[in-house]
């Protein structure tokens, strides 16, 4: 059965701009350097893992939350938090969905980047599937009684193992360097 964590979502900040993303260093690789430089422009940027991939190599899950908290640091996000889904069980289910609706509408993204729904790991897709519902779920009023609905103005795909033809490109030339040192945080 899965518990989700209690996230203080009461003090975080309405974001410009969330990226969701099932495991720490994820948004980094697929779109750490936009994320900066929304930042840079003055957007509020925020992350959220699904998991804190247990599965993984390297590491254990508190050290993988933390450098992903120095990450965050790193791309000079406003929020991030990770909801300790199962790692390599990610999928698709009412309770994962309730709660990602939940985060969505209290934070309140206009833009929500969410991963490629074609990927070599199945926690990629299912995280796809799952914010995409997550977040037209959270636009229907009647869905749930404790927050007010809200749906993201636009989502988009980020991709890093699918060979897709991208509908636009983010120049992150001058952020390069400093993507590649929140990718070094792991």
């Amino acid at each position: 059965m899965f518990y989700p964590p209690l996230l203080d979502l009461d003090n975080a900040p309405a974001l410009d701009v969330m990226a969701i993303a099932a495991h720490p260093d994820d948004i980094e690789q697929t779109c750490g350097g936009a994320m900066l430089k929304m930042a840079e422009m003055g957007y509020v940027t925020g992350a959220l893992d699904l998991t804190a991939g247990d599965m993984g190599t390297r590491g254990t899950p508190e050290q993988r939350m933390e450098e992903a908290r120095e990450a965050a640091r790193i791309l000079r996000f406003s929020f991030r938090e990770n909801l300790q889904m199962p790692d390599a069980r990610l999928e698709n289910n009412i309770p994962f969905r309730m709660t990602l609706m939940g985060v969505i509408r209290r934070l309140k993204p206009k833009v929500l980047i969410l991963p490629y729904w074609e990927a070599r790991h199945p926690d990629h897709y299912a995280a796809s599937i799952l914010g995409f519902e997550a977040a037209f779920l959270s636009g229907i009023r009647k869905m749930d009684d404790l927050a007010e609905p809200h749906r993201p103005y636009k989502v988009v795909y980020a991709s890093l193992y699918a060979n897709v033809t991208p509908s636009f490109v983010v120049d992150i030339t001058p952020y390069f360097e400093r993507r590649m040192e929140s990718l070094f945080a792991y």
